[in-house]
């Protein structure tokens, strides 16, 4: 192709890129040459022209691949196929011209290597092996070469030459490991091989492994060692499976290690914890039985520090108890002993040990009042000693003042109050004290009054309480009583028949204040006083019915009243219930339907309780045949047309109220029994049962209506009603085997039984006049099938003799 320019000069020069030439040819290179060509007036050529380099090998026409861009002349082709046709062109890119396409063809080579064969089959002496064909670059593939090592791990050597792409090794010895290498062969020579396969010949699953041994204990970790299998095939290469159990889990054994190693070291366990070790052995037939189990422990660890101690009841002057509870942790052991110590001087670091022992409290004594001491607590168990515990600070209290003595009386005395001077108290180091005693108003713990009263004095400081002193008798005047204490009701001291109108009382007696106490006056309803004697309980009579009281007494000496005591509230009970009007509501023959009560006692309904029903018996007494709430009582089990007497009355909390007056009821009359004629009764033989399964029916009914099952059970009989008259009932059984298994309950039926008719029609003795045709009875369907086949032969022996008589006589 050539490529008309101009000059700057305006003349015009051609420039063409030469058929490209292909050299040194081989199976997979190429080497592509090209020239530029321009006419010497063309100043194109000196400027710089880049190549692009094209191949294709499907067509002269086909898609070109882009194998090389740049500006050399010259480019070496690789990675061609064997035995193929290609077809070459050169572009110009910058100046849009393009050479002659120039076609080649790399010649063929031997094969490609193949893959390595592969194991279909094997056995103790034998191999199977199948493999595939390689590329065959130009020429057919006309035998296969196939070596072995023979099992010795030396050279390899030729165990098959041929076309078949299978071959079977036989005799081989088992459990032996051979090598294997393939390579194909065509015209232009060898291949070379394909990779190594190793496959192994059958053979027997290793003998049983001996237990793991301990090596090495820690406390979270075991490291475990173990032999081979005595007796093995030394062709055999064995891995191991270590499997391993808590002991009491109940877990079962997991696998802990899988590898060839003889040795094993588990992490991750639990210290002071016992556990299940068995060993496995695999080759390539298989696994052996599992090694004997053992038992192998964990280490324990250090226990842990124990809790804060702890004062068990009151820090005394001179001694205290120490208590402190063992450590959550106790490294996987026992607690051996417990040690405390204690620190007098907060400002030196010096601890001494106060005790040793197993007990887990210590009575800490001869200690100094007033005094600061720290406490701590460590454990020891056969691994080791804990840390020290958090520390415990206490003080001991000083000392309480000495007693007092005898206070002597300050002043005149009154019946409320006196005033005593209690001397100071020997000095014992600490502030002094004095005391004032004065009785509180109200108060029954101080002094009250009484003729003689006797005082003691205690000396009390910022440290404490000190020793009481000698007793001081004082006497003080008498005065009016004290409030009465304590008022209540008590109910069961009233009949039920003054319930109504009667409350009982009863009370503490107070305290006299010196002098006896003559009565008390009692105060209840609208300010009704009632004086009683010198007692401790009351019966307040003429009371009005369901009516509340509010009840307060006070005590009378010589000297006065004392003050009222607090107030109670009591209610009177109402009056037992009025009897209710009787009615009778239903008549029957059998049975009285009785009602009470009426809308003028709805007043008294809310009090009321329950109602007595009586009756008169046959001996004319009356007795209660009803107790209850309700309103309404039917009374069954009469006799027919028979007059019955009843009386009635009321209940509620205050008692029984009085009987009713007599109310007369008759029962009525009976209607005569409907004649049951419509009523059939089927019955069937029972079948035995199978193999203790039950028996169950199913009775069906075909009538005009359809088929229905009309009755399912393990009965053998069944009564039929409600069927209508003029027709025609068919009845058949079939037979149902009853069994249980994991879906539930299942039934087998078996054939149904020949049906059995049940005609309902009418039969008449003769016909009257004039129910001709009305009183006949529906004939059967055998009836009517017998009939039409005697007329179809009467027809067919009168067609005959007519035929016989005209046509052919």
């Amino acid at each position: 192709l050539l490529l008309e320019c101009r000059t700057e000069h305006g003349r015009s020069c051609c420039l063409s890129i030469e058929k490209p030439v292909v050299s040194d040819i081989q199976s997979r290179s190429a080497v592509i040459s090209w020239k530029l060509h321009g006419s010497e007036k063309c100043d194109h050529i000196k400027s710089p022209v880049v190549f692009e380099l094209e191949i294709s090998h499907s067509s002269k026409n086909g898609k070109y691949k882009n194998m090389y861009t740049g500006d050399e002349v010259t480019f070496t082709l690789l990675d061609l196929q064997p035995s193929m046709a290609y077809f070459v062109s050169v572009r110009g890119s910058t100046h849009r011209i393009v050479s002659e396409v120039v076609s080649f063809a790399t010649p063929g080579c031997k094969p490609d290597p193949p893959l390595a064969p592969k194991l279909i089959n094997r056995s103790k002496s034998s191999l199977n092996l199948q493999w595939k064909a390689s590329n065959e670059n130009g020429s057919k593939i006309n035998s296969f070469l196939l070596e072995w090592d023979e099992g010795k791990g030396e050279d390899f050597k030729s165990c098959y030459m041929g076309t078949m792409k299978q071959h079977k090794l036989l005799k081989l010895n088992a459990s032996t490991k051979y090598s294997f290498r393939l390579a194909a062969k065509n015209n232009f020579g060898l291949s070379d091989f394909s990779e190594i396969a190793v496959f192994h010949t059958s053979g027997t699953t290793p003998p049983t492994p001996s237990p793991p041994k301990l090596k090495e204990a820690g406390i979270y970790n075991m490291t475990l060692e173990w032999c081979a299998p005595t007796n093995t095939n030394p062709n055999d290469s064995l891995t191991y499976v270590l499997e391993m159990e808590e002991a009491g889990s109940g877990l079962g054994f997991k696998p802990k290690y899988n590898g060839e190693d003889l040795s094993c070291t588990v992490r991750n366990l639990q210290r002071s914890t016992t556990y299940k070790f068995r060993i496995f052995s695999y080759n390539m037939e298989g696994r052996s039985n599992p090694s004997g189990e053992v038992k192998y422990s964990t280490c324990p660890d250090k226990p842990g520090s124990p809790k804060k101690p702890y004062t068990k009841g009151k820090i005394h002057a001179h001694k205290v108890k120490i208590g402190w509870e063992p450590p959550k942790d106790n490294g996987g052991t026992y607690i051996s002993s417990y040690s405390l110590e204690v620190s007098e001087n907060s400002d030196v670091n010096f601890w001494n040990i106060i005790y040793n022992g197993t007990t887990r409290e210590f009575l800490y004594d001869h200690l100094q009042p007033g005094t600061t001491y720290k406490l701590r607590v460590f454990c020891t168990s056969p691994i080791g000693q804990s840390q020290p515990s958090d520390i415990l600070t206490i003080q001991t209290p000083p000392l309480s003042p000495a007693s007092c003595c005898p206070p002597p009386l300050n002043g005149k005395a009154k019946a409320k109050e006196t005033n005593v001077q209690c001397d100071n108290p020997p000095d014992n180091g600490n502030s002094k004290a004095r005391a004032r005693v004065k009785k509180a108003k109200g108060n029954r713990d101080d002094k009250q009054g009484r003729p003689d009263s006797e005082a003691r004095c205690i000396a009390v400081n910022t440290v404490g309480v000190g020793m009481f002193g000698g007793t001081g008798i004082v006497t003080t005047p008498a005065t009016v009583p004290a409030v009465v204490p304590m008022l209540h009701e008590v109910e069961n001291k009233v009949p039920a028949k003054l319930a109504s109108s009667c409350i009982a009382i009863e009370w503490e007696e107070p305290d006299c204040h010196g002098s006896p106490i003559t009565g008390y006056n009692v105060e209840y309803g609208d300010r009704k006083l009632l004086t009683v004697d010198r007692v401790t309980e009351c019966l307040l009579k003429n009371l009005q019915p369901d009516t509340t009281y509010k009840i307060r007494i006070q005590a009378i000496n010589h000297y006065g009243l004392s003050p009222f005591s607090q107030s109670i509230r009591s209610k009177t009970k109402p009056l037992p219930p009025e009897p209710p009007h009787l009615g009778c509501v239903v008549y029957g023959h059998q049975s009285l339907k009785l009602k009470w009560g009426n809308s003028s006692s709805r007043g008294l309904l809310s009090n009321l309780i329950s109602y007595n029903l009586l009756m008169r018996g046959r001996s004319g007494r009356f007795s209660i045949i009803y107790h209850g709430p309700c309103q309404t009582h039917k009374v069954q089990r009469l006799s027919e047309y028979t007059e019955y007497k009843f009386k009635i009355q009321a209940c509620n909390e205050a008692g029984t109220g009085p009987l009713s007056g007599i109310y007369t009821f008759s029962t009525t009359k009976n209607h005569p029994h409907q004649f049951q004629y419509n009523i059939c009764a089927i019955k069937w033989k029972s079948l035995e049962p199978i193999k203790g399964d039950p028996i169950v029916y199913n009775l069906q009914l075909i009538s005009d209506k359809g088929t229905d099952v009309i009755y399912k059970g393990p009965n053998t009989s069944f009564s039929f009603s409600n069927f209508l008259t003029n027709s025609h009932y068919r009845f058949k059984v079939c037979a149902g085997r009853q069994y249980q298994n994991s879906s539930g309950i299942q039934e087998l039926w078996g054939p149904y039984s020949p049906s059995v008719l049940f005609s309902t029609y009418k039969q008449h003795p003769g016909h009257g006049k004039g129910s001709r045709g009305k009183g006949k009875s529906k004939m059967s369907d055998d009836t009517f099938v017998l009939i039409l086949v005697i007329g179809f032969a009467l027809v067919a022996i009168l067609c005959a003799v007519s035929i016989q008589h005209f046509l052919i006589n």
